[in-house]
């Protein structure tokens, strides 16, 4: 019997070597915060706009500087200001998965995740080189981004909702493969280039009514019957 307990013994030292300190009342104090926690509130660092500083607006074209999609380029498709990362068009490329029921639709997709906005930089509209874009102000008061690589004004930004109508039916087919169950936004029916093609058929139709009109009026048997005398 002594020798179970000699070994009982010998584990428990093992086992107290293992944990670093015991179960201690004063160690609990230790795990409260030192400052109380007004003091905190009010002390933690102000929250910047990295994309204010750095002039970098949703439509620009950019180009990635690190990262593994290095030297690619594309357009800002949106900022999130709050954690100061962007998602740029074609890049940074993951899979993600969807749970879908239906076995025939697929459930992997990929889209484009965020990143962060001090990895990526304007393209200068001329070298076309990653540039620094400063804002200036003109004599009429008018505020106008520069390059500081070729000291040219940069142009507007490309409306990015423009961009993705061009394209309505390939997302459609796209999402269509690999995406969730998805509404037909290339089915709906464009309101205003509808009623451009139904303005343009109607003037088409007036102008042949118009054309067979005359014709007809022309060619009558009544006006060949008389004569001038």
């Amino acid at each position: 019997m002594s020798r179970y307990v000699k070994y009982f013994m010998q584990a428990k030292q093992l086992d107290k070597r293992k944990r670093k300190y015991g179960n201690l009342d004063f160690l609990e104090l230790s795990k409260e915060l030192s400052i109380p926690f007004p003091l905190r509130e009010r002390n933690q660092p102000k929250h910047l706009d990295l994309s204010k500083y750095l002039n970098i607006k949703v439509g620009d074209l950019v180009k990635v500087i690190y990262g593994p999609y290095k030297d690619r380029e594309g357009l800002v498709l949106n900022i999130n200001t709050k954690r100061n990362t962007v998602i740029v068009d074609g890049c940074n490329m993951k899979k993600s998965a969807w749970n879908v029921t239906n076995k025939n639709i697929g459930s992997i997709i990929t889209q484009e995740m965020p990143i962060h906005i001090t990895n990526v930089a304007i393209l200068d509209p001329i070298t076309k080189k990653a540039t620094v874009v400063k804002r200036r102000y003109m004599m009429h008061g008018e505020c106008v981004r520069i390059s500081k690589i070729s000291g040219c004004a940069m142009p507007e930004p490309v409306n990015v909702q423009a961009i993705k109508e061009q394209n309505n039916y390939e997302i459609f087919m796209h999402k269509k493969k690999t995406g969730p169950p998805i509404k037909d936004i290339y089915a709906e029916r464009d309101c205003k280039n509808f009623n451009l093609l139904k303005k343009i058929s109607y003037e088409i139709k007036k102008k042949r009514f118009y054309e067979m009109k005359n014709f007809f009026n022309n060619s009558s048997p009544g006006q060949e019957a008389i004569s001038p005398g």
